[in-house]
């Protein structure tokens, strides 16, 4: 699931339903001009629609161990090796 690219964000005035309502910035950095991210919604079967986007709503929906675990998985980072040692 990649990020948003934000082609899609949307003032909070202009926002309709169906769009994420992820704040993703401030238009001239006035909060009174939040900018949602405007991608369509997440919807489960037989469930109402999301609020968020696939992207934001696996954001929302992540513990903290699994976020750092994931980051930690990434290729960037080697991955730690078990040694056993026999004396």
């Amino acid at each position: 699931m990649k990020e948003p690219d934000g082609v899609k964000k949307v003032l909070l005035i202009h926002h309709i339903e169906g769009q994420c309502r992820c704040v993703i910035g401030f238009k001239d950095g006035d909060a009174r001009e939040a900018y949602m991210c405007g991608e369509p919604v997440y919807q489960r079967r037989g469930k109402k629609l999301s609020s968020w986007c696939v992207y934001h709503y696996g954001q929302m929906h992540t513990t903290a161990a699994q976020q750092h675990r994931e980051s930690h998985q990434s290729a960037e980072f080697p991955q730690a090796v078990s040694i056993v040692r026999n004396p």
